[in-house]
């Protein structure tokens, strides 16, 4: 989910034609809200993967606020193809039409994991390395890992800056009966110093059931393993999260449960995550996926959070029932 300038929502999902499944094929369809989120259009699908088995990613979505060109990156040829290819394409009109996809993956860096994460791209405020557009990947390439995709140039063309692979769990994570420490689906934010705040998905649960965080002071060149620490507060099952950055406080989304998709909840920190002040139950049940962003186009806006998540009607059932989308009000 992201925002336009014009004031816009936009909903992203891999609409799953035949299967439920993962490897099931996939159209990446779109919903629009120009009245901040009380009503929607129809479901639009943008594009079609065109193999039999899944080869396509939501992936992630991104705005020039200076151009009002809503960008989206995925992968295309997930499963089917040796190298999948990262594709970008974009809208120029709050996502009404949309441009032919572009293939970036001959700018990347081969044989490094490239899977746009579900959420959303960053662009730098701040220096190091100020205007930069900054996209975290995750995946197999053939090496499982995480990974930051750069572009410095209005994200004209891009390639690889920081990946952190696989590695085993006691070397970075202290004693540990989990073997390996495998990243997952990311979200980074910026902080006021200009460094980034990388949050992914702990696949293996090293250390704990919870989320891990990486961190980069060079604008996403490199994520040292040294700066890896794990969040025991943000307990996961595991699965996807929200994580949004806004005048001084960080927000999190996601399944307040260490063991299954339920009790989605709002975190925030006013200490860059270092702590967490405070919580908001959004979904007692069955919760998985999330998305979160904030509309820019009037200080008014910044008194509200919209959420996207996934959403099941019974505490032991499918996360993915519904698509459910909430307005938070920040300042009660």
């Amino acid at each position: 989910m992201t925002y336009t300038p014009n004031g816009t929502i936009l909903a992203l999902a891999g609409a799953r034609k035949y299967s439920k499944g993962d490897a099931g094929k996939k159209i990446l369809a779109l919903r629009r809200s120009t009245d901040k989120g009380v009503t929607w259009s129809p479901t639009a699908f943008l594009v079609d993967d065109g193999y039999d088995k899944g080869v396509l990613g939501a992936g992630t979505a991104f705005v020039d606020d200076d151009s009002n060109t809503t960008f989206v990156m995925f992968i295309h040829c997930q499963f089917r193809c040796a190298v999948p290819s990262v594709l970008l394409m974009n809208s120029t009109n709050d996502g009404v039409t949309w441009g032919q996809p572009r293939n970036i993956t001959p700018q990347l860096q081969p044989g490094i994991v490239s899977h746009p994460s579900p959420g959303y791209g960053i662009r730098k405020r701040y220096e190091p390395h100020k205007g930069r557009w900054i996209v975290c990947a995750h995946g197999r390439a053939p090496e499982w890992g995480l990974s930051l995709l750069l572009s410095d140039d209005g994200a004209m063309t891009w390639r690889t800056g920081a990946f952190v692979y696989n590695r085993p769990c006691n070397d970075t994570c202290g004693e540990s009966h989990h073997t390996t420490f495998q990243a997952g689906e990311c979200q980074p934010v910026e902080l006021p110093d200009g460094s980034l705040l990388v949050m992914t998905r702990n696949q293996l649960r090293c250390t704990c059931h919870c989320k891990a965080f990486l961190t980069s002071h060079d604008g996403g060149e490199t994520l040292p393993i040294s700066s890896l620490r794990f969040d025991h507060t943000l307990i996961e099952p595991p699965t996807d999260a929200g994580l949004f950055y806004s005048d001084g406080v960080l927000y999190f989304t996601g399944p307040n449960s260490s063991s299954k998709r339920q009790k989605m909840m709002l975190k925030w920190s006013y200490d860059n995550g270092t702590s967490w002040a405070g919580e908001l139950p959004i979904w007692t049940k069955a919760a998985g996926y999330s998305a979160v962003t904030m509309l820019q186009k009037d200080p008014e806006d910044k008194n509200f959070l919209y959420l996207l998540y996934e959403k099941g009607f019974h505490k032991s059932g499918t996360s993915t029932a519904a698509i459910a989308f909430a307005k938070i009000h920040l300042h009660a």
